[in-house]
C-alpha cells in the first residue's frame, strides 16, 4: 500500500519538509482562513447590492403597474358613450331622433 504524497510522486509529505512544522501549519490555515473570509465578505457584499438593485426594480414595477391602471381608466372614460356624445356636441354635431334605414330587399333604393 502506498501513501498519498508517493502516489503524487513526493518524496515526504509537506508539512515534515518544512523545519518548524507546527508554525507552518498555523499559517497555511491563517492563510486559508484569511481568503476564505474575504471571499465570505465579497460574496455577502454582490448579494448585498443585488438585493437593493432588485428592490428598486420592485419598485419600479409596482409604479408602472399603477400607470398602467390609471391609463386603462382614463382610456374607459374618454371611449364612453357620455364622452363621445359631449366630443360630438363640442364638434358641432346634433343628435338623430329619428333614424330611417334602407330596406334591401325592397327594389328601390335609389333615386333617379
Amino acid at each position: 500500500m502506498t501513501r498519498p504524497h508517493e502516489r503524487l510522486g513526493i518524496k515526504k509529505p509537506i508539512v515534515r519538509r518544512l523545519p518548524n512544522k507546527f508554525m507552518a501549519l498555523n499559517a497555511v490555515v491563517l492563510v486559508a482562513t484569511v481568503f476564505l473570509s474575504i471571499g465570505y465578505i465579497l460574496q455577502v457584499n454582490q448579494a448585498s447590492a443585488r438585493g437593493f438593485l432588485l428592490r428598486d426594480k420592485e419598485n419600479q414595477i409596482e409604479d408602472l403597474r399603477t400607470n398602467v391602471l390609471i391609463l386603462e381608466d382614463k382610456a374607459a372614460r374618454l371611449s364612453s358613450l357620455e364622452s363621445l356624445g359631449e366630443q360630438a356636441d363640442s364638434l358641432g354635431m346634433v343628435s338623430v331622433n329619428y333614424v330611417e334605414y334602407i330596406h334591401p330587399a325592397s327594389k328601390s333604393y335609389a333615386l333617379r
